[in-house]
């Protein structure tokens, strides 16, 4: 029976639970032999070893899955997908523009704007707070703007979690004063698609 539907493009992606998964059933299997009396020291080694490399491919499979998020994130940013690229960038953007990291990116920017109340001590926190909080009603928009239900631009949502995150970007960075009012506005019109 033929199929008229256009084949998905699959990408290998680093899956960390997929990774442990072997060594989580080869990890249950030897603790089955800890009610034996004679096995039990050799069963239990084997379940903590069988257990620690689960634990280790898992986290190297998420160290591996974040370089591909990075690739990704760079190749957005630079809005010039390439041959081979597009099912990448597809599979990014939709990560990023889904409802729960919105959310996630809206808290982000809704404690920073906490930080910034008069009231608050400084903190150890590098945040540049009076650029900041001349450009809060900005930040404001930008959480607004992750908030509602109108779609996003993943450019945006890569630029507003740089200038969240990256130490050097302007809400963290010494010309703050300059910087953060053109950054925000370039975040809220990345937002838009």
């Amino acid at each position: 029976m033929a199929s008229y539907a256009r084949p998905r493009p699959t990408l290998d992606l680093p899956r960390p639970g997929r990774a442990a998964a072997p060594f989580a059933v080869l990890c249950v299997a030897a603790l089955g032999f800890v009610a034996a009396p004679r096995l039990w020291p050799v069963a239990a080694a084997a379940a903590a070893l069988f257990a620690s490399a689960g634990a280790v491919r898992a986290l190297v499979a998420r160290r591996d899955l974040n370089g591909v998020r990075r690739a990704a994130d760079r190749v957005i940013l630079q809005a010039r997908p390439g041959a081979g690229t597009d099912a990448l960038v597809a599979w990014r953007s939709h990560e990023l523009t889904e409802p729960a990291a919105r959310q996630g990116l809206q808290r982000e920017v809704e404690r920073t704007l906490r930080m910034l109340a008069p009231g608050r001590l400084p903190s150890a926190s590098p945040l540049r707070r009076p650029a900041a909080r001349r450009n809060a009603e900005l930040l404001r928009l930008v959480a607004d703007r992750l908030g509602d239900d109108r779609p996003v631009a993943a450019r945006g949502i890569v630029l507003a979690t740089s200038l969240l995150r990256d130490a050097a970007s302007p809400l963290y960075n010494d010309g703050a004063e300059l910087l953060l009012p053109r950054a925000l506005t370039r975040v809220l019109s990345a937002l838009e698609p």
